[in-house]
């Protein structure tokens, strides 16, 4: 995994700037060998800070860090110089990507003190400096491991933060198309009843345009409640707007619009919960609104039956001119949001052609509990 250059800058300037305090501390203790360590440190430095400018490659990054140190070894032995190979190890592990070449600059620095011992045959610490270039080279990988998985956590949030936004502005397209969709659907067929009336039936015709006003009223005032739900206004109910006890109310409507709607209810909607029963309300309030517009003038039955552990829900209508061509065709926007909004709880919905009809049923748990969507996979 490749590093930001941010942080590959920021390895770099903790090397140089580790490097000169360890130096500086070799200059102040050393006695004869002052400035031979000064530029021993010197040399490390410049190569810490030019990583901070340039992409050296590596192996060539690997020979200026390692080889001033090693070389004063082999020539006085300083022990305390083999703290500059320590930060050098370190900072090559933490920049280079390429496992072979941090094995490479792993191998080549634990040798460094046996190499030492082998070459001047001298008795020195050589064991424990071993013992430190194996934790520190440890180390420096576990280090590496932990930044990939801060990236990848990071990485992770981002794809959820943008999954969550995506999901829930199809919810609220979903919620839009709902409300806005019924309150036309009804809105038209009132008005269509009162123009088809209007000479006729003066009084009828008056009746249609004010029940039309009346869902369209309704219908906004429904609107502006969800909007403000949406904005997290002050004074804003959070409780859904709409549950399976507002069914009949639904069912009435649209029949007293002109179409002829029929409910028949099982159970008690009042004992479904208001997350389900707001789900139970907007297939019934879809399913209306797409009989109306495409069986036009077809009976539609409604059925709730409310069981111990479910709610049961079927939509269907007679047929009309219109379904030939819906049945041919993939589902609209509607179906799907039925769709998301019932398996989102947990439940299942079926929708399809039944005869010359159309048919929707929908099972949604009681508890309606709702299932946490899958996650997408990251590029």
């Amino acid at each position: 995994m490749g590093r930001p250059d941010r942080t590959a800058r920021q390895d770099a300037a903790l090397a140089a700037v580790a490097s000169a305090l360890v130096g500086g501390l070799l200059v102040a203790t050393s006695v004869g060998h002052r400035w031979s360590v000064a530029a021993v440190t010197a040399a490390v430095v410049v190569g810490c800070l030019v990583g901070l400018r340039l992409r050296l490659p590596t192996p060539v990054l690997i020979v200026w860090l390692y080889g001033p140190p090693v070389a004063s070894l082999l020539d006085w032995l300083g022990e305390g110089v083999v703290f500059l190979v320590i930060i050098a190890l370190m900072y090559l592990i933490l920049r280079e990507d390429s496992a072979r070449l941090r094995v490479a600059a792993g191998v080549l620095a634990v040798a460094v003190p046996s190499g030492v011992q082998l070459v001047v045959h001298d008795d020195w610490g050589w064991p424990f400096w071993t013992g430190g270039l194996l934790v520190t080279w440890v180390s420096a990988e576990q280090l590496r491991r932990y930044r990939a998985l801060v990236a990848e956590l990071e990485a992770t949030r981002e794809r959820l933060a943008a999954q969550a936004v995506h999901l829930e502005r199809r919810r609220i397209a979903a919620e839009l198309h709902d409300l806005v969709g019924h309150s036309l659907g009804v809105l038209l067929l009132h008005i269509t009843g009162a123009r088809r009336r209007i000479e006729d039936d003066p009084a009828g015709s008056a009746e249609a345009l004010r029940r039309a006003e009346s869902i369209g009223r309704s219908g906004l005032a429904e609107i502006r409640r969800s909007v403000a739900a949406l904005r997290d206004e002050t004074g804003a109910s959070l409780a859904p707007p709409m549950t399976a006890a507002d069914v009949p109310a639904l069912v009435g409507a649209t029949a007293a619009a002109g179409c002829a709607a029929t409910l028949e209810v099982s159970g008690s909607l009042a004992e479904i919960e208001p997350i389900t029963g707001l789900a139970v309300y907007r297939v019934v309030q879809e399913s209306l609104a797409n009989a109306a517009r495409h069986a036009p003038g077809s009976p539609v039955r409604v059925a709730v039956a409310v069981r111990a552990g479910e709610v049961d829900v079927m939509v269907g209508d007679s047929g009309g001119p219109g379904r030939s061509r819906i049945q041919g065709g993939p589902g609209g926007v509607g179906l799907v949001g039925m769709r998301e909004r019932v398996e989102a709880l947990g439940g299942t919905l079926a929708a399809g052609p039944v005869g010359p009809g159309w048919r929707v049923r929908a099972t949604l748990p009681r508890a309606g509990t709702p299932v946490p969507a899958p996650a997408e996979s990251g590029g």
